[in-house]
């Protein structure tokens, strides 16, 4: 399955950015249940609310305030990107998550479609929501 988003927030690029740096900062972001887990050359397991298999993922590709990847192993597999964009609005933030179930086989369009789906949809937008509440509000 692939989750798409493209969401623009009234706050500082580098701010947004640092919630994406390194999968150990996605739980600043998700408030995912759980410490993160750290693997060799990495890996970084990041447990999530709910799934009794945490997401074992690592950055594939840093570029500071311009775009992460990310790559899974283990359970999951896939991989994922985030743009950011400086524009007169604030940071747009672009990007997607491909993600599936790897021991579902055949199964697991059905289970994607039926029940994850919409937890990782859910998940992004917990930390969408999060970013909202910080944005930059003018006094009025």
């Amino acid at each position: 399955m692939i989750v798409r988003f493209s969401n623009t927030f009234d706050l500082p690029i580098d701010h947004v950015f640092s919630y994406f740096r390194s999968p150990a900062d996605w739980v600043r972001l998700y408030g995912i249940a759980g410490d993160v887990i750290p693997y060799p050359d990495g890996w970084i397991g990041v447990p999530l609310h709910r799934f009794p298999f945490p997401l074992i993922a690592k950055n594939t590709d840093l570029i500071a305030n311009e775009v992460v990847r990310w790559t899974f192993r283990g359970f999951w597999k896939g991989q994922g990107e985030v743009r950011f964009t400086q524009t007169d609005q604030g940071v747009l933030v672009q990007g997607y998550e491909q993600i599936s179930a790897r021991w579902l086989f055949f199964l697991s369009p059905i289970v994607e479609a039926l029940f994850l789906r919409r937890q990782f949809e859910a998940i992004w937008e917990l930390g969408w929501r999060r970013l909202r509440k910080q944005e930059i509000r003018p006094v009025p």
